[in-house]
């Protein structure tokens, strides 16, 4: 178990898993791997519960592998496995598959007879000795696969603190989106003007990297993270990302790495899910707008109010009339 979580350095494309107890069969398991990934589901309350795909097993299971792929996990280990059902190895042993990542499955006590069953029919390698073990999970001596993504130092707090520092949006732009998609040819219309640039679009401010540190680790849905990264980056609404087009250059300022990588992960989900020809991958139905809003709030960023416009007082006129107009809105 200590050479295991030893062995979790996810800059090098290694993560360690240990399962929570007791949790039952279903999404749960794809929950710790996404959490081992260092994403973290929102936490629920009366008037905000969990998002609808955290209670679908095959929407988590595409989650947790649309970050495998994006982050490049080479290798994961899941411990205490013996305590693990047949469905649960044979989710794990198909993300293996899918992710082309080396599984080790750290076993405490002996492996139940339908697990046993399984593990004949496919080829593995059985590790019984602390010398192999410790050959099996050596420290890495290359360079690291994520070197340049900050979000692996886990400097922000989850839940997020009460005193936590809100940032406010950039102001949504008034033009409507015109963005039309035609497959295979750029986008046609006209694009709208970008926010007047600000602290969230500078990658060198403090307070972008803030964001992004928030937005990679209390966002656990690919798509709903990368929404909120160009709502942070643009001022768009939930409604507006739906008809943009992902690509730099067609209605998108530069992108910077850190939310890049939350664009490619929602391009893998939407390849696993099996619509490899959506036009766009955050085109979010309504009815996820709550919780890309309730991801947000998670952020600790709230929408920069829209200005009101008021009509001039009536300033003629004689004093009964002016009165009669008063009695008049009175009534």
């Amino acid at each position: 178990m200590r050479l295991a979580f030893a062995a979790h350095t996810p800059r090098h494309g290694r993560i360690t898993v240990h399962p929570t107890p007791l949790a039952g069969t279903g999404a749960y398991l794809a929950h710790d791997l996404i959490r081992a990934l260092g994403k973290h589901l929102p936490v629920p309350d009366e008037a905000h519960p969990l998002p609808a795909w955290t209670n679908n097993s095959d929407r988590s299971w595409h989650i947790a592998a649309s970050w495998f792929i994006a982050l490049r996990i080479t290798r994961m280990t899941v411990c205490r496995a013996h305590r693990l059902s047949k469905p649960q190895w044979e989710h794990l042993l198909a993300l293996s598959a899918l992710t082309r990542t080396r599984l080790t499955l750290l076993c405490n006590g002996p492996v139940p007879r339908p697990v046993a069953a399984l593990l004949d029919m496919i080829p593995h390698r059985v590790l019984d000795t602390t010398r192999a073990a410790t050959t099996h999970w050596r420290p890495p001596s290359g360079p690291p696969v994520s070197d340049s993504y900050p979000w692996w130092q886990h400097t922000t707090a989850f839940p997020p603190r009460d005193a936590e520092l809100w940032f406010r949006l950039p102001p949504q732009p008034r033009e409507p989106l015109t963005i039309k998609f035609i497959p295979g040819a750029e986008p046609t219309g006209a694009t709208p003007p970008l926010p007047v640039p600000g602290p969230h679009q500078d990658p060198s401010h403090p307070h972008t990297a803030q964001i992004a540190a928030r937005i990679h680790t209390r966002v656990a849905h690919p798509v709903h993270a990368a929404c909120v990264a160009l709502r942070a980056l643009t001022g768009y609404s939930s409604a507006q990302i739906k008809t943009l087009h992902e690509r730099s250059g067609n209605g998108l300022p530069e992108i910077p790495a850190w939310a890049r990588l939350l664009l490619d992960t929602a391009r893998h989900l939407t390849h696993l899910r099996g619509h490899p020809d959506a036009l766009n991958v955050l085109s979010t139905p309504h009815w996820e707008h709550p919780e890309i809003e309730q991801a947000l709030r998670a952020c600790r960023l709230v929408p920069t109010p829209r200005a009101r416009h008021h009509t001039a007082p009536v300033t003629t006129g004689t004093r009964s009339t002016n009165r009669s107009m008063l009695q008049a809105r009175a009534l």
